[in-house]
């Protein structure tokens, strides 16, 4: 059954959420990783006032975009799961207020009184944290609020134009103690429809084994497409929520001994791919 947003109050729609029963009681238990993975500094993100703050401001700024601007529909809103760490969310990727629709309609309020809820999205740092390179007015405004505020939201600069998958490493230590959203698609895409997964993300699932769950988001590409700066108005948003996939087909299929790095790479694209055609099939309901 959907699950519509129609409009309220700001004092409503905070107050829902502010309980401590999870959405869901009967998540799949994860299995212990056995695989070894290199020993990589986690982030550390902020806690407290500052937390505090960045999220109310978002939480409001999500309000008057997805409820006064334009309508957002919720589906699957019972796969949520209840665990708080090794669990990942594979959107499709088509605008940059994706993963700030997911998580307004996943975990806020609720991350008010419960921060760690709130997952770690991995996101271009070109984007929100602005070209460390560049002196350009517009990185220097983006690297104040990628430090200032982007990381009060568990946002984490990921090179998206790195072919090494050695940055992986670091996306599976932050998986092992977070809820984390990544794209697989790795990039937005400037038609809507959705792309081929990466290898980075099969990597990450492959070692890290985390509960995988797919989201497909439709709509937001019309409210905040690629390359405009102003969200448009009256526009509707459909947000699907997965179950848990099973992968063990793939996860528990060893890699071939002195493959090639392009060979592991097919391998890694395989279970993105999987993770992909699983967003492909979510569909709104009614």
């Amino acid at each position: 059954m959907a699950i519509e947003n129609k409009p309220e109050s700001l004092q409503e729609s905070f107050a829902k959420g502010f309980h401590d029963e999870p959405a869901i009681m009967n998540a799949h238990p994860l299995e212990q990783n056995s695989l070894a993975t290199l020993a990589v500094p986690v982030a550390k993100f902020p806690t407290g006032i500052g937390l505090g703050v960045a999220l109310g401001a978002a939480a409001v700024g999500a309000f008057v975009i997805f409820k006064l601007m334009n309508r957002l529909k919720v589906y699957g809103l019972e796969n949520i799961p209840i665990e708080r760490e090794n669990v990942l969310y594979c959107p499709n990727h088509s605008s940059l207020l994706d993963s700030f629709a997911f998580e307004y309609a996943a975990y806020i309020p609720k991350a008010f009184l419960q921060p760690d809820y709130l997952p770690v999205s991995l996101v271009d740092r070109k984007n929100f944290f602005g070209d460390p390179a560049s002196r350009r007015l517009k990185d220097k405004v983006l690297a104040a609020l990628g430090n200032y505020f982007f990381k009060q939201l568990r946002a984490y600069p990921v090179d998206r134009n790195r072919r090494d998958l050695g940055q992986v490493d670091q996306w599976i230590e932050l998986l092992k103690k977070n809820i984390v959203i990544v794209f697989p698609e790795g990039t937005r895409s400037r038609t809507g429809n959705i792309g081929t997964g990466k290898a980075g993300v099969g990597k990450l699932i492959y070692e890290a084994r985390p509960m995988v769950i797919p989201v497909r988001i439709v709509g937001t590409e019309d409210v905040l497409g690629v390359g405009k700066f102003l969200p448009r108005m009256f526009r509707t948003v459909h947000l699907m929520i997965g179950k848990p996939l099973d992968l063990s087909d793939l996860l528990n299929r060893p890699m071939p001994a002195g493959d090639s790095e392009e060979g592991q790479r097919d391998f890694y694209r395989a279970i993105s791919g999987r993770v992909v055609q699983a967003i492909q099939t979510l569909m709104p309901e009614g």
